[in-house]
C-alpha cells in the first residue's frame, strides 16, 4: 500500500476524528475555538490518529472509542505545539504562521492549557483508569522533554543517548500513547499491548530523525520550516551532535564556536555543510531506518490483514519523506 492508500483506506474514521477535533472545540470564551480551529486544521497528515485507527482496526475494534481518543491524541499534540512555539519563539509552524506570532504568547498558551484539559475531560467521561493512566503519563513525559530540550539539546556536549531520550520524551512518548491506547479499547493481552508501546517509541524516534534530516536538508514542503530552523533557534539535534563526534579538536572548537552565531544565515549553511560533510545526514537517516525497521518487527503481534499493512506501510513512509 502506498502512503495515499493508507489514508484513504482510513478515510470515513478520519472523518469522524476531524468533527470530533472541532466540535469538542465548543467553549463560551469565543477565541478558543478561533485559535483551536486555526492551529488544529492548519495540517499535518494526522500521524497520531491514523495509528490509533490502524492499530484498533488490527485488533478488530470499529467502535466509538477509536475516534475519542484519536481525538484525545491530536489535541495534546497540538496542545504541545502551542506551547513549544512559544517557547522556542518559532515564526511558523506547518508554512503558516505559528498562533502566538498571530495571537500571542498568552492566548496561545492559554489554548493549549484548554486543549490539554479538554483531552482530560473527554478520557475521563470514557472512564477508563488504564487510558488516564497513560495519557497522565504521556503528559508527564511532554512536560519533562520540554525542559529537558531547554538544558540539554542547546549544549555542543549532549551526547547521542541524551538526545534521543528528548526525542523519546517530545515526540515518540506520544506516539507509544497512541499505540498502546489501542491495544487498551480492543481488549489485547498484554503481550499485545507491551508491543504496540516498543511500535510507538521506535517509530516516533524515526520521525522526529526523519524531521532532523529535511530540516538540514531545507525540504520546506515537508517541514514548513525555514533550511535550519532548528540550529537557528538553538536546538543541536542528531546530525551535529555526529558530526561533532567525528570531528578532530580543532574542527570541534572551531565548529562549537559557529553554534554560538547561528543568527548569521552563513554560519547556519556552513554548519549544515559540515554536517553533511562529517557524514551526520547518512548516519542519522541510518537510524531511523533502524527504528522504522525495529517498529516494523513489532506489528508481528497484530493480526495479517489491511490494517496491518496499512500500519506497515505508514511506517515506512516516515523514512520515505525526503525521497
Amino acid at each position: 500500500m502506498t502512503v495515499s492508500e493508507v489514508f484513504n483506506y482510513i478515510d470515513a474514521d478520519l472523518q469522524r476524528v476531524e468533527k470530533a477535533l472541532m466540535d469538542n472545540l465548543s467553549s463560551e470564551a469565543s477565541l478558543i475555538p478561533v485559535v483551536g480551529e486555526y492551529i488544529t486544521r492548519s495540517g499535518g497528515k494526522r500521524f497520531r490518529p491514523a495509528v490509533l485507527i490502524l492499530a484498533s482496526r488490527a485488533l478488530g475494534y470499529r467502535g466509538k472509542r477509536m475516534v475519542t481518543f484519536a481525538c484525545v491524541t491530536e489535541y495534546m499534540h497540538t496542545a504541545s505545539l502551542l506551547h513549544d512555539d512559544v517557547v522556542d519563539e518559532a515564526p511558523v509552524r506547518r508554512g503558516n504562521p505559528s498562533a502566538h506570532t498571530v495571537f500571542g504568547n498568552k492566548v496561545s498558551i492559554l489554548v493549549g492549557d484548554f486543549l490539554f484539559a479538554r483531552a482530560s475531560e473527554l478520557m475521563v467521561r470514557d472512564g477508563d483508569l488504564e487510558i488516564l493512566k497513560i495519557f497522565s503519563r504521556t503528559l508527564v513525559h511532554l512536560t519533562e522533554g520540554e525542559v529537558l530540550q531547554m538544558t540539554r539539546s542547546t549544549s555542543p556536549r549532549i551526547s547521542e543517548d541524551d538526545y534521543l531520550k528528548i526525542v523519546f520524551h517530545k515526540t515518540a512518548s506520544l506516539i507509544c500513547a497512541a499505540s498502546e491506547t489501542a491495544a487498551v479499547i480492543s481488549g489485547a493481552d498484554g503481550r499485545v499491548r507491551k508491543d504496540l508501546y516498543a511500535y510507538g517509541e521506535a517509530a516516533g524516534i524515526a520521525f522526529q530523525l526523519v524531521d532532523d534530516i529535511l530540516d538540514y536538508l531545507g525540504y520546506e514542503g515537508a517541514t514548513g520550516k525555514k533550511k535550519g530552523t532548528d540550529l537557528r533557534e538553538g536546538k543541536i539535534t542528531l546530525p551535529v551532535i555526529h558530526a561533532l563526534s567525528k570531528m578532530g579538536r580543532k574542527a570541534r572548537s572551531e565548529t562549537e564556536r559557529l553554534l554560538r552565531r547561528v543568527e548569521d544565515d552563513s554560519v547556519v549553511e556552513e554548519l549544515i555543510a559540515r554536517a553533511i560533510e562529517m557524514g551526520g545526514i547518512d548516519y542519522t537517516r541510518k537510524r531511523a531506518e533502524d527504528f522504522v525497521a525495529r517498529a516494523v518487527e513489532k506489528l508481528n503481534s497484530l493480526p495479517a490483514g489491511k490494517p496491518r499493512d496499512g500500519l506497515e506501510a505508514l511506517t515506512r513512509y516516515i523514512v520515505e519523506r525526503d525521497r
